[in-house]
């Protein structure tokens, strides 16, 4: 059972929300301030290209559309029922580019207080004590690893510098509908370990919607759990005739529950992905692989040697819940190298549950050391964070591509957009081409690495197209191929 919160405490947790989302929105408000009449502020700071391609998602939604089509290649789609979230935000929002960032904030912001609220009622499940949970939630949403001490080793990018899956603060300042994944696997883990499936079901049936890829993660550590749970009970209670078979069943019914009411969306993208052809070049394209094992040592080292402790305190008071966290984390390096395309989207959520455990053993079984480890912990934990608002912030006060655009560009963006039909096919260089349906009604001929599908074979086309020594039949056999309409 969770430990009571009481209203007070509730308090306290809005006003971390709201600091933490409010420092979020600072840096994008320096931006907006930055802009002149020659140069306009994009709306995103990190992952631009990515930001403009979730406008352009917004975009279809706003002209009517139900099934996603990719905005960045020209081959004849069908659409698929994908990104529903970014679709669903583009019909609230409109048509017009301003206010679909504008909405795509609000939704960062809404959904950001939501999943710090849900988080630290989560967190009420593992500790009973209000300073313990007020500490687990200030580095759940701000903590992350040692990235910031080996970043300038040139020994790879670390994880909290572009994995949002794998801490907190990056998804909140970027990734709406991550965070709003991650709040309803957070509420579906738990109404499992209240032995709730129909709930649990519901939630990640909720998570589909968003990221199917995160369901599967959750059914295969809700399965473990749940064997684990019966093997353990029947271990228990030896000589009872049938107690093993009973407990099994039981165990088995809750996870086929959770699994049926969940697995309509992740069965049909499955299928979608495998039969439509450009989605399985676009899913082939989609390589979202697992950092080295010793980076995720370096950002999560500090907290697993704390956790140690913590979950042996754990086992001691909640058995079933240190079986939880026990089997997620051993189920999480098969998972993290599972031979997929997108592996490292299965770590998502594991960093809530490790920081609930570690504050566990923080504050409890080294609590005489605690007033030396807590603010080392902090210290350690912090500054991976501040270089991420750093370097966006910087990015803020430079008027310079991406994250700004020259107004000339938009001018020919709202010419297009008043008078070019929809769907047609803009040509251009990469970087405009990304920005093209973020803020007009085409499809670009390249523009983003995924989403173009054949992106290098293209890439390369482009640029022959615009050498001067190129004959004016290849060109023009570039435009037909491609439904190119504009140049």
């Amino acid at each position: 059972m969770a430990a009571q919160i009481t209203l007070r405490e509730w308090r306290w947790a809005a006003l971390v929300a709201a600091l933490v989302m409010a420092l979020t929105v600072a840096p994008y408000l320096v931006a907006y301030n930055s802009q002149t009449a020659t140069w306009r502020f994009s709306g995103f700071l990190i992952a631009v290209d990515d930001g403009n391609s979730y406008i352009a998602k917004m975009g279809q939604g706003a002209r009517g559309a139900w099934l996603f089509r990719l905005p960045y290649s020209s081959e004849p789609q069908s659409g698929v029922l994908v990104y529903s979230f970014y679709l669903l935000l583009g019909k609230l929002a409109g048509p017009e580019h301003g206010a679909q960032v504008f909405a795509y904030h609000a939704a960062r912001l809404l959904f950001g207080l939501v999943f710090l609220l849900t988080t630290f009622y989560f967190l009420s499940h593992f500790l009973p004590h209000f300073p313990q949970r007020f500490l687990a939630l200030v580095l759940v949403a701000l903590g992350g690893g040692l990235g910031w001490l080996i970043a300038p080793l040139d020994v790879g990018l670390p994880v909290e510098f572009y994995s949002p899956e794998a801490f907190s603060f990056l998804m909140l300042f970027v990734l709406p509908h991550l965070v709003a994944a991650r709040c309803l696997l957070l509420l579906g883990l738990l109404a499992y370990l209240r032995d709730r499936p129909f709930w649990s079901g519901l939630a990640l049936f909720g998570v589909s919607l968003i990221q199917p890829l995160y369901v599967l993660a959750a059914w295969a550590v809700i399965a473990a759990t749940a064997g684990a749970d019966a093997l353990v009970g029947a271990i228990g209670e030896r000589g009872k005739e049938g107690n093993w078979g009973k407990r099994l069943w039981e165990a088995a019914r809750q996870v086929v529950v959770i699994v049926l009411m969940s697995a309509p969306v992740v069965a049909y993208t499955a299928l979608a992905f495998m039969l439509d052809p450009v989605m399985r070049v676009w899913s082939a394209q989609n390589v979202l692989a697992s950092a080295h094992p010793l980076h995720y040592l370096a950002g999560y080292g500090v907290l697993l040697a704390l956790a140690v402790p913590g979950w042996r305190v754990l086992r001691r008071e909640r058995p079933r819940l240190a079986r939880f966290v026990l089997v997620w984390a051993l189920l999480l390096p098969l998972m993290l190298y599972a031979p997929v395309a997108t592996q490292r989207r299965f770590i998502e959520g594991f960093y809530v549950a490790l920081v609930a455990v570690a504050v566990l053993g923080l504050t409890t079984a080294l609590a005489r050391w605690r007033r030396v480890l807590v603010p080392l912990t902090l210290a350690v934990s912090l500054p991976s964070t501040a270089v991420l608002l750093a370097g966006a912030w910087g990015g803020a006060q430079q008027l310079r591509p991406p994250i700004f655009l020259p107004a000339d560009q938009l001018a020919v963006f709202d010419w297009l957009r008043a008078n070019a039909p929809p769907d047609s096919v803009g040509l251009g260089a990469f970087e405009t081409g990304n920005a093209l349906p973020a803020y007009t009604p085409l499809i670009a001929y390249i523009g983003h690495g995924p989403e173009t599908v054949r992106a290098a074979e293209k890439q390369a086309q482009v640029a022959r197209f615009y050498q001067a020594a190129t004959p004016e039949a290849e060109r023009l056999q570039l435009l037909a191929e491609g439904r190119i309409a504009y140049v």
